[in-house]
């Protein structure tokens, strides 16, 4: 399965609907940047790239000439934090690639502090599919923020399974075909720290929040009482 079905089915995004820009605006940002888009990226804004819950419930994917560019140090800048805290983009001289690495700056443009964040393009949309799907951009979602007792971890390695594409030391994430992800946070001890959860599905969303056995921190289930009440 392709990373764009994996994200299409988490987010339940029909094939035949239009998704992303047009060819004239991908190519109108190709002559504004002066350059050549990598495949993968330019596959993503053609097929994905207008969608809201995917691109800007969470971190943002930047998409017009006046937000995507050049930092002073020469990585194009492709997706930014929700805080602005961490920004992302690839390196100009792997431009040239089809599905070039994607890194972090955790710094700022007069200091950058660089980290690698994916191996490919292709795979950074995918963790960012999750990141925001997790946030809010799945229709139900949930986190838990405190201590995992290491049953529970156990629990989660055991009935999901590990995208290890997009897994790293201290954050693995965890599907079920990609109905349902959960994503789960650890410290330096290797001590689970938080949970993330979310899926498109009423009845696979009930079934984590009954496995998963933790005091929810948030479900999204609290937004629509709120919404009931007004």
């Amino acid at each position: 399965m392709t990373i764009t079905k994996k994200i299409k089915r988490l987010y339940t995004l029909p094939d035949e609907e239009d998704l992303g820009f047009s060819e004239t605006e991908i190519k109108d940002l190709e002559k504004s940047l002066a350059i050549s888009l990598p495949f993968e990226l330019k596959k993503y804004y053609s097929d994905l790239g207008r969608n809201k819950p995917l691109n800007t419930s969470h971190n943002r994917l930047l998409s017009s000439e006046k937000e995507i560019g050049f930092s002073k140090d020469r990585y194009l800048m492709i997706y930014e934090e929700n805080q602005a805290v961490v920004s992302w983009g690839i390196k100009e001289e792997d431009l040239k690639l089809d599905n070039p690495p994607v890194w972090g700056n955790s710094g700022t443009e007069e200091e950058p502090d660089w980290y690698l964040e994916t191996n490919s393009t292709d795979q950074f949309f995918l963790l960012m599919a999750v990141y925001n799907g997790t946030m809010g951009g799945l229709k139900y979602n949930a986190n838990y923020l405190g201590k995992i007792p290491q049953n529970v971890v156990q629990s989660i390695e055991e009935r999901w399974t590990l995208v290890p594409e997009i897994s790293f030391e201290q954050q693995k994430v965890y599907t079920d075909n990609f109905h349902e992800v959960v994503s789960v946070c650890f410290d330096e001890n290797n001590k689970g720290t938080a949970i993330f959860t979310g899926t498109s599905y009423q009845d696979r969303f009930d079934k984590i929040l009954d496995q998963i056995k933790v005091n929810w921190s948030y479900t999204s289930y609290e937004d629509e009482d709120g919404d009931e009440e007004e």
